[in-house]
């Protein structure tokens, strides 16, 4: 069964990822659009976010022995989506999403902070997750690795006189692209993780004293 369980997140990152190629092949291709904060690609984006975000606060309600290491996860993605909305709060006042962000840290943080040993020991224990390498690596190809391979001056002088800006775009975002399908496939499969290991936590029998 395990391995029908890889089979289904292999296809299913798969899916994800052709998904994301066929956004910017839309924006570019069709739509002529230089991959600004209006795209099919950014929506993609925004929405594989928003799945992350609805996993991990789902998994507080339904995952008791994890309740604030996936509230801290949570919170977290929770951020990151905010700031990837920055244009949608630029309607309220022009970098207000800073704000919005700060706020929804503060209060995750303070939360699990009440019960700082519990969190600690639940967050020991999140890298011991088969999906923690996964999420760990969609993690850097979002914040690390699609920032350096996208930086203006790499494209200038690699293509010169023939420098185009949307290419350059179509690289950094199709890398963050590529980490938000990771996050999200390690997300939706530690969430079956984790309500498998609930369950068989509440089937184990009582100890007999």
């Amino acid at each position: 069964m395990s391995l029908v369980r890889t089979m289904i997140y292999i296809l299913l990152a798969a899916v994800l990822a052709s998904a994301v190629l066929f956004g910017l092949w839309f924006d570019v291709h069709v739509l002529q659009d230089k991959l600004g904060e209006i795209s099919v690609t950014e929506t993609l984006q925004a929405g594989m976010l928003a799945a992350i975000v609805v996993i991990h606060f789902k998994l507080v309600n339904d995952s008791a022995f994890m309740r604030n290491c996936n509230l801290l996860i949570g919170g977290f993605f929770l951020a990151m989506l905010i700031r990837e909305l920055d244009g949608l709060f630029d309607l309220i006042s022009h970098g207000s999403w800073v704000w919005f962000a700060l706020l929804s840290s503060i209060l995750v943080i303070a939360y699990t902070a009440r019960h700082h040993r519990r969190t600690l020991a639940e967050l020991s224990r999140y890298p011991l997750t088969p999906y923690y390498g996964m999420m760990i690596s969609g993690l850097v190809c979002i914040l690390v690795f699609s920032r350096l391979f996208g930086m203006h001056s790499l494209w200038e002088s690699v293509l010169g006189d023939e420098y185009l800006r949307v290419v350059k775009n179509m690289v950094e975002e199709g890398s963050e692209s590529f980490g938000y399908t990771l996050c999200l496939t390690a997300s939706i499969a530690y969430y079956f993780y984790q309500r498998r290991s609930e369950r068989s936590l509440n089937e184990q029998p009582p100890t007999v004293s």
